[in-house]
Parts: C-alpha cells; structure tokens; sequence
C-alpha cells in the first residue's frame, strides 16, 4: 500500500526538523506538509529539507486536514502534528493493524503501555469526559478521543464527507466513520511534551466547539 504522511503545521519553526528528520521513510511513500501561513519561518526549513508546502485552503485544523487529504495520493493516510508530541516509530504498527483488516487504527495515550507527558489536569480532565461522551452518546467505542493520531484507508476519508473546520475535526472524524461502518482499532502510542511553540487549541472555545460535536453527531 502506498502512504501518504500529512501534517498540519502553523508557526511550528523549532520542531519541524526533528519531525522531518524522524519520518519512516522505508514506510511513507509521500508526505504532505499542509501550512497555516506561518510566519516564523516554518516553511523555510521545510523547504531547506528538501520538502514541497502546500497552503491550507481556509483557516484552521480540519481545513489543514482536508486540504491535504485532497492532494494524497496514496492507498493510506497517516495523520501527525507537527510538534514533536508523536512517536513516529509508531507508524508502521498503525499501518500493521491495517494490513490484518481494519480501516481505521487509533493511537491512544490511555491504553497500557502507553502515556501522555503533555497531559495538564484540564487536559486529562477534559480528555476523559468526552471520551465518555464519544462512547456512550455515539457508541464509538475508544479509549483517548482527542488523539488524532491515525493511519486510515483513503476510501474512509472519501466516504465521510467531513464538515469541521477547526480541532472539533478530531472528535467529528470517529463519530463519522463509525457510523459509515469503517472497522477501528486502537494501538499504545505515547506523546511527548511540547519543548517549543505554542498550542493552538483554545481549551475553553475549541472545548466547546468539540463538545457540540459530539452531541449532534
């Protein structure tokens, strides 16, 4: 199966590098670097690295996202930050899980033998919430709801038809697949803290925005 890589980045200047340099390139075929217009140099570096950018079509998170599901080309998509929060080694085991059947594999921070060292209370606090909304409203059935950490088949992003445009992409997509009837499965991923820039999620409003989400499926 070929694999296309995507990553959203927005004023991601001091960890693009390492992402870069980390990919499995005995497993991704192509990788997508979707930018949000930054302004400290992002791009640059990326281009430096020999890597073409692509400017996202709207604002926000799930614009990035789609934008690059427009331009992959592969049987696979795998989704990553650009944070340097993501174990990239993680990728091919993604892809294994795929390769015994399923459509959709997840990682999650909240399995055994995994962990979230970016992990704040609010964070936690929120994570497990609507983890439990995702499950019982939705009945989707996954442990960490806002680790958007996936490799999936093309046709699930082709089928879905998503409406999000923000962080509230993460929570819409399971929600969506789920009921297109996609097979999903989860793997043991640990995410890293964040050592340079800033989040770009709104605890409060993005919050919000994911919770609506869930709610009206």
């Amino acid at each position: 199966m070929k694999v296309s890589l995507i990553i959203p980045t927005m004023n991601e200047s001091g960890a693009i590098r390492g992402v870069l340099n980390n990919i499995p390139r005995d497993i991704v075929d192509e990788v997508i670097i979707v930018d949000g217009y930054s302004t400290d140099g992002t791009v640059e570096i990326a281009n430096q690295l020999g890597y073409k950018v692509i400017f996202q079509e709207g604002k926000g998170y799930g614009n990035a996202v789609k934008t690059g599901v427009k331009y992959a080309s592969g049987d696979v998509v795998v989704l990553i930050d650009a944070d340097e929060g993501y174990n990239l080694s993680d990728i091919p085991k993604l892809i294994g899980r795929l390769n015994e059947g399923y459509d959709i594999a997840y990682g999650s921070r909240y399995l055994p033998e995994s962990g979230n060292d970016d992990d704040t209370w609010i964070t936690f606090i929120g994570n497990k919430l609507f983890t439990f909304l995702l499950n019982k409203v939705q009945h989707v059935r996954l442990s960490d709801a806002l680790f958007l950490y996936i490799a999936a088949r093309k046709e699930v992003f082709d089928k879905i038809n998503m409406k999000s445009t923000n962080f509230e992409y993460c929570i819409e997509f399971p929600i969506r697949a789920h009921k297109a009837g996609f097979r999903h499965c989860e793997i043991p991923s640990r995410e890293n803290k964040r050592l340079t820039g800033k989040s770009k999620v709104n605890a409060f409003y993005d919050g919000l925005r994911i919770l609506w989400a869930v709610l009206k499926g």
